[in-house]
């Protein structure tokens, strides 16, 4: 049972609150009208949460909450109000700022049922930040004998594709066995490893021991690890490039992670190292995007292929308008400049849900599944892998020619119509004479001119001079300011969505259902795989999953799978309309 204080100068929703929390078992409550009252009761007990309003009389409730976390930094904060959203968002952040253990918002009016859900996870979150005891002080020789006896080791956090759901890679998360502690987390240690000038030998221990761990595991996840800037004024890069080489372990498996406040932070050592750690194909994330201090310049400026959105943004995205707004922000800003974006703090199906129309392509979070030490890790991973679809053999590949002026562009739709479509195989000219020459001579099922970059006179001019030339399906984009260029001749036209991804689902689209449905469906071989192709056939004909899996010898969530992709290349919905596509 908890001492619980309402701070609330309206003595009906007061008392009200306090019979709901009675109801749900919780006696100790105490009451305040005022922030100078609820100032005085603190002199004479602790709490372990307070409901406070915003709008009170003499002391208001942002000022008595900025006050309590020098007087009450223990207690939980719930936030009381029925005003702006704007208000309420920055005095939570306010809260989280000061450090309160546990920070909520509960607007007016509320229901029993939130009010029960929050008391659950209030409790949960006070009774685990009292179990944890944080050290005081860490000394170096302590820090030395647990780096000596292997008490640093790592958990593992899973990513998953947003797509298939199946596991990618994983991050790489770092933990200390304290002999009197016990086991903490990096919050809790890694400032005084940085005080003991230890952050070379921590990132490096980290590393050998993740590379070692994971090419063990498998021969395709990828891994990410944490690096910050003090390692990076240091001749790192060979470091890294050894410790792969030591275990087999490709480079281009391996991406290093810099938080935004290590990004604005450069010097000739650390640019030196970011380049040859991209020479030699590890990959380079920008870790918490949005919540520190890189510039958009910075971003332009440095080898980043990774962009991660930080979980501040995805918690509440669901109904908080403006994170929705930024990660969509985000996300399009990865797609356009051909970067890999992460999700971070993906915490249940409803979120899951939300972000996986939007094109976001790896999440990780604890709906997916929480850091597991490696053992865990294995068994978690071979789980995964029973769910992994019998790859295409490629013979059949599907060749796009992507003619763009600007190569960083047509880079970032090339790789979005190979990550969507593993058949798709792109080929990039940024020279009009390359184009015309290239597809002389060679054979194309997909021609994409990018009209949005350059002089939109020309590509229209170029469109038709590759239309008298190549008799295959011929797609310009457009915006639309460039689009009425093309409206006195006959070119098929796309308007470039505002989420590339949004636009290489469409091309993809058109792809498959072509122009000459009839062709498409004797060309079904090129599109679909062997095992597709033959579930295909028996929905087709209307057998169930179950009937399917007998006649195939596989399980019914695979058929399910099979299904959800031929749906997906098809560019079709429903069963109904694959039997109405061969008719």
């Amino acid at each position: 049972m908890m001492n619980i204080l309402i701070v609330e100068d309206d003595v009906i929703q007061a008392t009200s609150l306090r019979l709901k929390l009675a109801e749900l078992g919780e006696h100790n409550i105490y009451m305040a009208r005022d922030g100078v009252s609820a100032l005085q009761i603190f002199k004479e007990r602790d709490f372990s949460l307070i409901f406070c309003d915003i709008h009170m009389p003499q002391m208001d409730g942002v000022t008595l909450l900025s006050t309590l976390c020098t007087e009450q930094p223990t207690a939980g904060v719930v936030i009381l109000s029925a005003a702006d959203d704007a208000v309420l968002e920055i005095t939570e952040n306010m809260c989280h700022l000061a450090g309160f253990p546990y920070v909520a918002v509960m607007s007016k009016p509320y229901s029993f049922l939130q009010l029960r859900q929050l008391m659950s996870d209030a409790d949960e979150i006070t009774v685990n930040k009292a179990d944890k005891t944080l050290p005081t002080s860490l000394s170096k020789e302590t820090i030395l004998e647990c780096f000596s006896q292997g008490r640093i080791f790592n958990y593992y956090q899973p990513q998953f594709d947003f797509k298939t759901g199946l596991m990618t890679g994983v991050e790489a998360l770092v933990r200390m066995d304290h002999p009197d502690y016990g086991r903490l987390s990096p919050d809790q240690f890694l400032d005084q490893v940085n005080a003991s000038g230890l952050m070379n030998d921590l990132f490096e221990t980290v590393l050998d021991k993740a590379v070692k761990a994971i090419a063990k595991l498998s021969p395709t996840l990828n891994l990410s690890v944490n690096i910050c800037q003090s390692n990076l004024q240091h001749q790192i890069a060979d470091r890294v490039i050894d410790i792969c080489k030591k275990y087999h372990f490709s480079t281009s498996r391996l991406t290093l992670e810099l938080t935004e406040s290590d990004v604005y932070n450069n010097s000739i050592t650390s640019l030196a190292n970011l380049a040859r750690l991209r020479m030699h194909g590890i990959g380079l994330s920008i870790d918490d995007f949005g919540t520190g201090y890189a510039s958009l310049n910075q971003l332009s400026k440095l080898p980043f292929t990774e962009l991660k959105v930080d979980r501040s943004f995805v918690s509440d995205i669901i109904y908080n308008y403006k994170h929705q707004q930024l990660t969509k922000m985000s996300l399009s800003l990865a797609q356009s400049l051909g970067m890999h974006c992460v999700i971070e703090g993906v915490e249940d199906a409803e979120t899951w849900e939300y972000l996986k129309p939007m094109g976001a392509e790896t999440c990780q979070g604890y709906y997916t599944s929480p850091p597991l030490s490696i053992s865990a890790l294995q068994d978690f991973y071979q789980r995964n892998r029973e769910h992994e679809l019998v790859a295409s053999d490629g013979d059949d590949d599907v060749n796009v020619l992507l003619i763009d002026t600007h190569e960083l562009s047509a880079l970032a739709l090339k790789r979005l119509l190979e990550k969507q479509a593993s058949y798709i195989k792109s080929h990039i000219t940024v020279i009009n004479e390359d184009a015309l020459s290239s597809i002389r001579h060679n054979p194309y099922d997909l021609v994409v001119i990018d009209a949005c970059s350059g002089n939109a006179l020309e590509q229209k001019n170029l469109a038709i001079s590759i239309k008298e030339l190549y008799q295959g399906m011929l797609i310009t984009l457009t915006n639309p300011l460039t689009n009425q260029i093309f409206e006195d001749c006959e070119l098929r036209t796309l308007i470039k969505a505002e989420l590339l991804n949004d636009t290489a689902e469409t091309i993809i689209e058109i792809l498959t259902k072509g122009q000459d449905t009839s062709g498409l469906k004797q060309n079904l071989h090129k599109i679909l795989s062997e095992q597709e192709y033959k579930v295909a056939q028996y929905l087709k004909k209307g057998l169930g999953n179950k009937a399917i899996a007998n006649e195939l010898n596989i399980n019914q969530k695979t058929v399910s799978t099979y299904k959800s992709r031929i749906f997906s290349k098809l560019g079709i919905v429903s069963t109904v309309e694959l039997v109405n596509f061969y008719n």
